[in-house]
């Protein structure tokens, strides 16, 4: 067949710039049916096999996965294919014109001309034609310009939507609303603000209870171990996500339905979104308290996360998050040390707490002291001289006697409180107890129906997994499930405990657990002095012991030997 008689081959592409696109805006349907009417109008064939190319990506990406398929087909084919048809310049690209003629000029290599369904790009002249003769400088496109003008102004186009769009969403997540899809335990929703369509986010029926229950189990200082434990005995598996191709536009798989990890729960209980405060790029990383409250309030969210991360309300209402204790070189000062466990007794000048550190004295050895000097003359005790008095005052403290009667009465009041809270997470438990069981009944049918040896073996492997998960689930259940007469167990031996407080108050294995402890001693951390007299405001459960001396002379002769020493030359100061 002569070369000019033969019929012109073409491949055809449809592209939208994401699948959401597709399905409210023009959609690869009606694209392709206007192509293959266009090239049938030309009697042209489409190739391979009357196959179009359809994708969803960016218009805006440069050596597009889409496009390279189509090039390696006709570099694979040399001469089956005359055109490269598209529906108009902006679907063939957004990246402007530096990509626009990348993809012109490598067509043109195999001998492929670009088509459009608009007309706009015409085919390309000789202008010595007529002489018979061709050089790569005299062939050139009449619609060149308009080609390069219609390039830009995509590629500008999608500068303008990206920054309307772009603009109104920064704004509205600064003012603390969602525009983006909702966070796990979440389900967006659309309310009117003057007269304005805006997105919030609001609880999740069914997953909102497992964040609540990690925040609180948290809140109450569990190991995070068993904190996953709790909730996983809940039910909880993470969101079924659906798994897409590579151009999105297919449904390949799904991921997720799996257990809660401690890495997982440890980045949940950090999110400050769970407590209705929005921290993002778009706030500078600021936070933001949103247009809707969160699963738990801020104080559970700051005990929860037991300062690694605090979020502090200020007078004004604004939030801010409270400064990281790091030193001058970087490292995280260590505010409970163990040299110095009683540094919140303050000091008798400024009322601030002790700071402790070890200095070297004259004879090169290191003497550990409590000491201040904010704005005053120093004041330090030797560190067994404060600790023995201040031991010695606590061993005189006791509990007033109406307190221990009225113990139980409390604890059983607190129970009340909390019976509906343990019903309500002992109930979800059990129904994970049925889902698991009606499960595996299912899978014990399979097994008995199933005649492969293969099949049969996973699905033991899958009934004894589930066996394991529900002796789990009835494990934690039992682990929560609070009677009275646990309630009155409790009470006896915290009555023990409270008969000799000293056990708990000087023994301490945390430091944070005793500081907090001592908060519950005293209405207001004592002075030295107040611990030398016997004067500290002590909280109204608590009284001194008739046989407490008070040694008021001590003060005067430490703070002598203090500043005695602490003018030596030879001296030489270390912190801690």
């Amino acid at each position: 067949m002569d070369q000019s008689t033969k019929k012109k081959k073409c491949v055809v592409q449809c592209r939208v710039s994401s699948l959401k696109q597709s399905h409210e805006g023009e959609s690869l349907d009606d694209q392709e049916t206007s192509l293959r009417r266009f090239v049938e109008s030309r009697d042209i064939g489409i190739v391979p096999n009357n196959k179009v190319w359809r994708s969803a990506l960016s218009g805006r990406k440069t050596h597009r996965d889409d496009f390279e398929e189509i090039l390696a087909y006709i570099k694979a084919h040399p001469g089956e294919v005359d055109y490269y048809v598209f529906k108009c310049i902006d679907r063939a690209t957004r990246a402007g014109i530096g990509e626009y003629d990348r993809m012109k000029v490598e067509l043109a290599k195999c001998g492929v001309e670009m088509l459009d369904l608009n007309g706009v790009i015409q085919p390309s002249k000789n202008t010595l034609e007529d002489l018979g003769f061709e050089y790569s400088w005299s062939r050139y496109s009449p619609s060149e310009i308009t080609e390069n003008v219609l390039a830009t102004n995509a590629k500008q186009e999608v500068t303008n939507i990206l920054t309307r769009m772009m603009r109104q969403e920064i704004r509205l997540t600064q003012q603390g609303y969602r525009t983006r899809r909702p966070a796990d335990g979440y389900t967006n929703t659309k309310i009117y603000v003057e007269g304005k369509k805006k997105t919030i986010q609001i609880p999740d029926p069914e997953r909102a209870k497992y964040f609540i229950a990690m925040f609180e189990l948290s809140a109450q200082l569990l190991p995070h171990t068993e904190v996953v434990e709790r909730v996983n005995a809940m039910g909880y598996r993470s969101q079924i996500q659906n798994k897409w191709n590579k151009d999105h536009t297919k449904i390949i798989g799904r991921t997720g339905g799996v257990l809660l990890t401690v890495k997982q729960l440890q980045r949940h209980i950090k999110n400050t979104i769970y407590a209705g405060v929005l921290c993002e790029k778009w706030t500078h990383f600021k936070p933001v308290r949103a247009q809707y409250p969160g699963l738990v309030n801020i104080e559970i969210f700051n005990r929860a996360n037991k300062g690694e991360r605090i979020i502090k309300e200020n007078d004004d209402g604004s939030l801010d998050f409270a400064k990281s204790s790091f030193s001058k070189t970087g490292k995280i000062r260590n505010k409970f040390n163990e040299l110095f466990p009683y540094k919140f007794v303050t000091c008798s000048v400024c009322g601030k707490p002790f700071l402790g550190s070890s200095s070297k004295s004259k004879s090169g050895k290191r003497v550990p002291y409590y000491h201040c000097s904010r704005k005053h003359a120093r004041v330090g005790v030797p560190k067994d001289i404060l600790e023995e008095h201040f031991e010695s005052y606590i061993q005189n403290l006791k509990f007033k006697p109406e307190i221990l009667n009225a113990l139980e009465l409390t604890f059983l009041n607190k129970y009340r409180e909390r019976e509906k809270e343990i019903v309500t997470a002992s109930g979800d438990i059990h129904q994970n107890i049925a889902d698991l069981k009606l499960e595996q009944a299912s899978k014990l049918e399979a097994l008995v129906a199933s005649r492969s040896s293969v099949v049969k073996e996973k699905l033991e492997q899958e009934i004894e997994d589930l066996e394991l998960k529900i002796k789990d689930a009835r494990k934690q259940r039992l682990k929560i499930e609070v009677t009275e007469s646990d309630i009155k167990s409790f009470v006896r031996e915290a009555k023990k405990i409270m008969e000799h407080p000293t056990k708990i108050l000087l023994n301490p294995t945390d430091l944070k657990v005793q500081r907090t402890l001592f908060g519950l001693v005293f209405e207001q951390m004592p002075t030295y002095e107040e611990i030398l007299n016997g004067t500290p405001k002590l909280s109204w459960i608590f009284e001194l012991s008739s046989d407490f001396k008070p040694t008021t002379n001590q003060l005067v002769s430490v703070q002598k030997i203090e500043l005695s020493w602490f003018l030596t030359p030879q001296s030489l100061f270390v912190s801690f």
